[in-house]
This record gives C-alpha cells, sequence and structure tokens, in this order.
C-alpha cells in the first residue's frame, strides 16, 4: 500500500513539473488598444512585455488616421526604421496589426502629414519578457 501511494506521488509530482514546464513554454502576447483622435493618442497601458504585441487602433476622430512605431534613443529621439504599422483607419473603425517587439523606449505616431507636429504621439515602454 506505500509503494502504491509512493508512485501515485511521484506520479503526481511528475505532472506537476510537467505541466509547469508546458505553461513557461507558451509563448506572450500582449494586446494594446490605441484611441486616436485630433490630435492625440492614448495607448491602453504605458509598457508591455518583450515579445508579440496585438494592436487595435480605433479612430475616435473626424480625420483618418494610423499607428507607426519607432526606437527611442536616449535623448528621446525616434531611431532607426519604422518596426511596426497599424494601417490608415478611417473614422469610427479599429483596425488591427500584431508587431513583434524587443525591450526598449519607443515612440507610437500618426503618420499622416502633420499629425505627428499636431501631438499624435505617445511613448511605449517594452519590458524584458
Amino acid at each position: 500500500m506505500k509503494r502504491l501511494l509512493l508512485i501515485c506521488v511521484c506520479i503526481g509530482a511528475l505532472m506537476v513539473v510537467a505541466g509547469t514546464a508546458f505553461a513557461a513554454k507558451k509563448p506572450v502576447v500582449s494586446h494594446i488598444l490605441i484611441n486616436a483622435q485630433e490630435w492625440s493618442l492614448w495607448p491602453s497601458r504605458s509598457s508591455v512585455p518583450a515579445g508579440t504585441v496585438d494592436v487595435e487602433l480605433w479612430n475616435r476622430g473626424q480625420d483618418m488616421h494610423d499607428t507607426w512605431i519607432r526606437r527611442v534613443n536616449a535623448q528621446g529621439q525616434m531611431v532607426g526604421a519604422v518596426l511596426g504599422k497599424v494601417r490608415v483607419t478611417l473614422p469610427s473603425q479599429i483596425s488591427q496589426a500584431t508587431w513583434h517587439l524587443k525591450a526598449g523606449k519607443y515612440e507610437l505616431f500618426c503618420s499622416m502629414p502633420g499629425h505627428l507636429k499636431l501631438g499624435m504621439h505617445a511613448r511605449l515602454t517594452v519590458t524584458r519578457g
């Protein structure tokens, strides 16, 4: 009887360890909703963990808007290539995209002519996953 109990405990422990290892390998997918309206962008969160980010852009304004993302250097200036885009979105519509981001600081901005200078940008911090 003691031997059967010991076998059951060992099997249960192995299942817990295997389940934990399996759960740890699942990729982390974050979600962020960006509200766009003349002349502001409001992300639903200011930071996300590194990895896959599902992005939704809700255009609450009267003009067309999009959202692009670029890295920001230590001086707060955008550097490098555009790393992700949410397509041009008509008023009252929602568009989606999936981005893959590494840890760092980023700037979200509307690329429509003049919109960035009018204030349509926001900072996003990507933390180590």
